[in-house]
């Protein structure tokens, strides 16, 4: 009876990841159409669908496709979508260490960090950001982080800052790396407060040997007088 019990569940188990890879297979064609909508609110309504559909078949083939998919599409599409692409790469963390082709996902996301746009390298950078717990030691990321650190377009700087606390968090040869930059801008005068009150929050990740921790230790002790908590 205990062996008749155990291949009834067997079976059901079976039946039920066939049905729930058909379904999730059903839904991603359906999503798939709407990517390739000629309307860009139909492609913008797909794009937001796929982190409910990563919490509902979190099966790594599917993932790996789908982000490939969007790959693509933040290569090739407009801003808006790139935008809408970051929101599910922000929204989908947990589900990041199932793309297969993390090599091809990447290609496609950096090929845009060479656009004339400013706009499009912002959002590259925040979305590169968005996966750094993936591609951590991806040197060609750090490069371009720290080149747009000196960028003049302030949208460009900004989305590199942020960029730039995604990956120290990650990365130690990151953190680093670019201590010394981070700190250089801090104390720079062409900076304006505002850009320095979203540089400082860098910092704390920059603990990893102990020069690099008695090097923003002395930084921070330098801004307390400079910067003070409340008004004078």
């Amino acid at each position: 009876m205990s062996s008749l019990s155990g291949v009834r569940v067997n079976l059901f188990n079976e039946n039920f990841l066939n049905e729930s890879e058909q379904d999730a297979n059903s839904v991603l064609t359906e999503l798939d159409k709407g990517l390739r909508s000629a309307k860009l609110g139909v492609q913008c309504e797909a794009i937001v669908r796929f982190p409910r559909l990563f919490e509902k078949y979190p099966f790594p083939i599917l993932i790996n496709s789908s982000f490939l998919k969007l790959a693509e599409f933040f290569w090739n599409g407009s801003n808006l979508l790139r935008f809408w692409v970051l929101r599910v790469c922000q929204q989908s963390e947990n589900h990041l260490d199932k793309i297969l082709n993390i090599e091809a996902f990447v290609k496609r996301l950096f090929m845009v960090i060479h656009s004339n746009d400013p706009v499009a390298r912002a959002l590259t950078l925040r979305t590169l950001g968005a996966v750094s717990r993936v591609i951590p030691e991806k040197q060609q990321v750090h490069h371009a982080i720290r080149r747009a650190l000196d960028s003049h377009d302030t949208i460009e700087v900004e989305a590199a800052i942020y960029a730039s606390g995604q990956f120290a968090a990650q990365s130690r040869s990151f953190a680093i790396c670019m201590c010394a930059k981070i700190s250089d801008m801090i104390e720079s005068l062409q900076i304006p407060v505002p850009m320095k009150l979203q540089l400082i929050p860098v910092l704390r990740h920059m603990h990893h040997d102990s020069n690099t921790s008695s090097l923003v230790k002395d930084l921070c002790l330098n801004l307390l007088p400079k910067y003070p908590a409340e008004s004078r």
